[in-house]
């Protein structure tokens, strides 16, 4: 949990708590789903760091030897964060809490 941010789980646990229709008496697990979720998300970030660095570095290898590969066209895949995939799947259920609340 050394890299996650306060603000950034905050805003997560916000989400899922959004995503599950605003249940009241649910903040302290969506708060640690939040952590769970954001703590996986930078695992997976900083092994497609390694996974990009050793494929550049294994191009950049077969580079030097002038021939061409395959592997140095590979593109690594975009990374998403899991606020952006959380604000993405939660719009609707903001407009049912939203609705909710009036």
């Amino acid at each position: 949990m050394k890299n996650l941010n306060e603000n950034a789980i905050r805003e997560a646990a916000y989400y899922i708590w959004q995503n599950n229709g605003c249940p009241s008496g649910t903040s302290l697990q969506d708060w640690n789903l939040a952590i769970k979720q954001l703590s996986s998300a930078n695992k997976s970030s900083s092994l497609l760091k390694t996974a990009s660095s050793m494929l550049k570095s294994t191009s950049s290898a077969k580079k030097s030897n002038n021939s061409k590969t395959s592997a140095s066209k590979i593109a690594a895949p975009k990374k998403t964060s899991a606020k952006a995939s959380a604000k993405v799947a939660t719009k609707s259920a903001a407009k049912s809490c939203a609705k909710k609340s009036k």
